[in-house]
């Protein structure tokens, strides 16, 4: 009987000697190319104007953006990582013309926030994409 368990156990160690065949998961495997950015054209559309200065955003915004938005957010908090991303997205002068400016109202700044941080999540495509379904509540 001891024979047998020794056969058995020198059999199982030469099974799992032998090397299982697998395909290679990068067989074919072409390397991502994501374009330098000096080769990037960035399309802007204005965004708000403070007296007859037009400020504008990129109309698309870059997934890094979001992605800092989104670390900074689990780090920080939503309220801590909104500044960076409105100076990211405007620009550091627009942002503080906008910071500096007297005459805007606290709607037309929510309004100003929202369409940046939905931009920069894809919120406003997936708007689009519902066609103006009425939400329920």
């Amino acid at each position: 009987m001891a024979s047998t368990t020794r056969q058995t156990a020198a059999a199982r160690k030469r099974a799992a000697a032998k090397p299982s065949v697998t395909a290679d998961p990068l067989d074919g495997f072409e390397p991502i190319r994501i374009a330098a950015d000096d080769d990037v054209v960035e399309d802007r559309v204005p965004l708000f104007y403070i007296g007859d200065t037009e400020y504008t955003i990129p109309r698309e915004i870059a997934p890094g953006v979001a992605l800092q938005y989104l670390r900074q957010a689990r780090e920080s908090g939503h309220e801590l990582a909104t500044p960076p991303l409105l100076i990211r997205v405007l620009g550091e002068d627009a942002y503080m013309a906008l910071e500096q400016s007297k005459a805007v109202t606290e709607p037309q700044l929510e309004r100003i926030v929202k369409t940046i941080v939905d931009l920069a999540l894809g919120q406003a495509d997936k708007k689009k994409e519902e066609g103006g379904k009425a939400q329920r509540g």
